[in-house]
């Protein structure tokens, strides 16, 4: 169980990333090997603070934004480290094969149509389809799981759902969880797995492969549960998946 984290401003910014995807900030990295580019759809907390740590880390990165010369994006590119650019969010996507996807729900279908052909490519999902509405968290409508959605939308994509049970701040350190949180990860793409949990265990967490992408569907109403904890102002807390000794008997 994380520790308490009390603070209105804390809740107030733990919600917004786990709905949306701001920027937290992060120490330096040592570079890490090189690895492919990565392409960041949607520059909020949760897509620029995870970019900005794996940029950190040695890992190109481009930022893709309606407007890439907006001085915030330049910063944040700025903090990325000099392998990090921005571009439009199909210039970036046309020069990665790796896609991280983090922009509000409500923009997706059109944001994932506009990136162009995405055959071939992995995108890992941190989104969920659901809003907060007079106090309440509420699914959007959805055909199947929001993963399965983008999919459909993106025909030739690799879909990863990862990262949409957690906010960005414990994803950037899991010392506020009070260790590595569980990461359920979705997918029927054995490659998309592979680079997801690699990312997973880069930020100290511990991937969960749950099943297929159609999985996604309960994860996504694990961040319902987890969002209804924050907005009625009780204790936050994390995910943490321990498996059985033996199978359950029958």
């Amino acid at each position: 169980m994380a520790r308490a984290l009390t603070s209105r401003r804390r809740q107030s910014l733990l919600l917004g990333a786990i709905i949306y995807g701001g920027l937290a900030s992060a120490p330096a990295e040592s570079p890490a090997q090189a690895e492919p580019c990565l392409a960041v759809i949607g520059t909020g907390d949760m897509g620029g603070g995870i970019g900005q740590r794996l940029g950190q880390r040695g890992r190109r990165v481009v930022f893709g934004s309606r407007n890439p010369s907006d001085p915030r994006v330049q910063r944040l590119v700025q903090a990325t480290g000099s392998g990090a650019s921005a571009a439009t969010p199909a210039e970036a996507a046309a020069r990665c094969p790796h896609l991280l996807f983090a922009v509000p729900w409500e923009a997706a279908e059109s944001a994932i149509r506009s990136l162009g052909d995405l055959t071939g490519k992995i995108l890992l999902d941190v989104t969920n389809p659901l809003m907060v509405r007079e106090g309440r968290v509420e699914a959007l409508p959805a055909s199947g799981s929001g993963s399965e959605q983008l999919r459909a939308w993106a025909p030739g994509v690799r879909v990863v759902k990862v990262f949409n049970t957690i906010n960005v701040a414990v994803i950037l350190d899991p010392a506020l969880a009070g260790g590595p949180v569980s990461i359920p990860l979705s997918s029927d793409d054995p490659e998309a797995i592979a680079v997801a949990e690699e990312i997973v265990k880069q930020f100290g967490h511990d991937p969960v492969l749950v099943g297929g992408l159609a999985t996604a569907r309960y994860t996504e109403g694990m961040a319902m549960l987890y969002v209804n904890q924050l907005i009625s102002r009780r204790t936050p807390f994390e995910f943490r998946l321990v498996p059985r000794s033996r199978p359950t008997q029958r």
